[in-house]
């Protein structure tokens, strides 16, 4: 059980983890090329290192060959004059002198093959960073355009729910005037029986006991009364 408690814990920091770099992704992006960028400046320090001591070599390597040139015209005239021993110890110096400028042209040799390398890993980085640049931009631009987009549809599911809020009240009025006037009507139909009025008023609609009169009523009154003759 501890163990499964453990792993649980581990697989939840490594979630976090992860939603921490996905939710940081552009920033880490950028610092990493910066790195690059910090890395291939290095390297191109280095390479004028190399250059530099390369060249260090091969001014030696001709010094030492100006040398043995000048020491083969001594050891030359050395023979000429009949000095042979002298001529010996000369080209004895000159094989010294060979062996060590072997050496310097086998040291060159190595820094051109190192420069050569070096400065091909730098045109990779140089071509990789400038895409990755380009790249990245792109990446930039489609994650503003997304965010523009989420927002824009954040404000219009807000304003559908704000919509949506408004028909709601405006309904809840619309009942609750319902409501008051069905109360209101219902009040005064009360209020007519305890007074009398709807007896009255249910009695006249029925054409009984009506107190009101025409007044063509009155007249056919009056008119047959003034023909009646006198008793």
């Amino acid at each position: 059980m501890l163990s499964k408690i453990m792993t649980a814990l581990r697989g939840k920091a490594n979630e976090t983890g992860q939603a921490v770099v996905d939710s940081q992704a552009l920033r880490i992006l950028d610092q990493e090329i910066r790195d690059s960028e910090n890395h291939l400046k290095q390297s191109k320090t280095e390479l004028a290192r190399l250059m530099g001591q390369r060249q260090l070599n091969s001014n030696k390597a001709d010094t030492l060959e100006g040398k043995i040139s000048e020491l083969e015209q001594s050891a030359e005239a050395a023979l000429d004059k009949g000095e042979e021993a002298l001529a010996v110890e000369v080209a004895e110096r000159m094989v010294a002198m060979q062996e060590e400028l072997d050496a310097e042209r086998n040291i060159v040799s190595e820094y051109d093959a190192s420069i050569e390398n070096l400065r091909g890993a730098i045109r990779n980085t140089e071509n990789q960073l400038r895409q990755l640049k380009q790249q990245v931009s792109v990446v930039k631009a489609t994650e503003s355009a997304q965010k523009a987009q989420s927002a824009v549809a954040a404000r219009h599911s807000g304003q559908n729910s704000a919509m949506g809020s408004a028909m709601e009240s405006l309904e809840r009025i619309r009942e609750r005037q319902q409501l008051n006037s069905a109360q209101m009507q219902a009040a005064d139909q009360m209020a007519a029986e305890e007074s009398g009025s709807s007896l009255d008023a249910r009695l006249k609609a029925a054409g009984i006991g009506s107190s009101d009169r025409k007044a063509e009523d009155v007249l056919a009154r009056l008119k047959a009364k003034k023909n009646t003759p006198q008793a």
